[in-house]
């Protein structure tokens, strides 16, 4: 019996992964009936699959006439130039994945001369070891395939920023998807993105990326690994969620100033008077709802003593109008 098991990269989408399964299925079904001819057709049609969504993950459209080999081509050429930490360029290893290649674009000849997909008079023999070395060429492509996929998608905001939204978070998982993406990413709007999405979440209580998001940044203050962008918006997305209501808890009151303590005092007072001008375009009674917690405002008093002096005055002005706007009968006291 074939271990018929795929690993998937992070980064693909749930209906491209569903085809990958479907396939797998469907293979399977083809083994355990010993239907030959169409466990030869399916096992060309997965290796296709993971091609196209390699190509498609890179940005680029595989047309719906290109053919088999051209599709499987392209998609090595993108994986097989792909650089990373933990990716090997030894001319042995070319050898072998090139060989892995070779056996997977014969698939489509194999597939017309013996498998499914073409009406025959009659259908010809298909010996045994011509069955397992198609399905063994096509299961060890399409894992390298997606092994190396994963390296490439692990350094992508794009799919990162679409599992915040709605994805599950193991301990650990965000960590390596996150640093990657910030240090791959040189624009500052995509940066953002990811800032807000990372924020956004942690306030709908995902511990993981409370953690891993907001508290390791918040306990850094290298603006390398954690670039300005991302911890403005960061900051912003623990206050407003993705409806541009106001958002608070005593959690967040905590590790908010924290995260843009870093930025120095002009720029740390420039993104606390952005929030300030925030929170007043946001409805009044969703403001008074979300800050009315005395515990939070008083939590979020003394967490502005880790920001410079002038940043301090700016955080206390965000207080005041923060007491003003929701009628506190009983204010922090001044950080002074």
């Amino acid at each position: 019996m074939y271990l018929l098991t795929l690993e998937r990269a992070v980064g693909i989408t749930d209906e491209a992964w569903k085809v990958v399964e479907v396939t797998q299925w469907r293979l399977a079904r083809a083994l355990e009936a010993s239907d030959h001819p169409l466990a030869l057709g399916v096992a060309k049609e997965m290796v296709e699959t993971i091609a196209k969504i390699v190509l498609a993950t890179r940005g680029e459209v595989a047309g719906s006439q290109m053919d088999f080999g051209e599709c499987v081509t392209a998609a090595h050429k993108a994986l097989a130039r792909l650089p990373g930490p933990h990716l090997s360029n030894e001319p042995v290893l070319k050898q072998l994945v090139q060989s892995a290649k070779g056996i997977a674009t014969q698939l489509a000849p194999v597939r017309n001369a013996y498998g499914t997909g073409h009406g025959r008079a009659e259908q010809p023999d298909i010996p045994e070891e011509m069955l397992h070395l198609c399905l063994d060429g096509a299961l060890l492509w399409s894992r390298w395939a997606l092994r190396r996929l994963g390296v490439l998608t692990l350094g992508m905001p794009e799919p990162l920023i679409r599992d915040l939204k709605s994805g599950i978070f193991h301990g650990g998982a965000l960590t390596p998807r996150l640093k990657a993406a910030l240090q791959n990413e040189g624009d500052a709007a995509v940066l953002r993105r990811l800032g807000m999405a990372v924020g956004q979440r942690a306030m709908m209580d995902t511990h993981v990326v409370r953690v891993e998001g907001v508290q390791a940044c918040a306990e850094s203050d290298d603006l390398d690994i954690w670039p300005p962008a991302y911890r403005t918006a960061l900051f912003e997305g623990l206050f407003i969620d993705a409806t541009g209501r106001p958002t608070v808890s005593i959690w967040s009151a905590e590790w908010a100033s924290r995260v843009i303590a870093p930025l120095g005092e002009d720029e740390a007072s420039v993104v606390i008077g952005d929030l300030e001008n925030k929170l007043a375009d946001t409805n009044i009674d969703d403001l008074t709802t979300a800050f009315e917690n005395k515990a939070f405002c008083h939590r979020l008093h003394y967490s502005g003593r880790c920001l410079p002096p002038r940043a301090q005055q700016a955080w206390g002005h965000l207080l005041d109008y923060i007491v003003l706007a929701v009628g506190l009968t009983e204010p922090p006291p001044d950080l002074a």
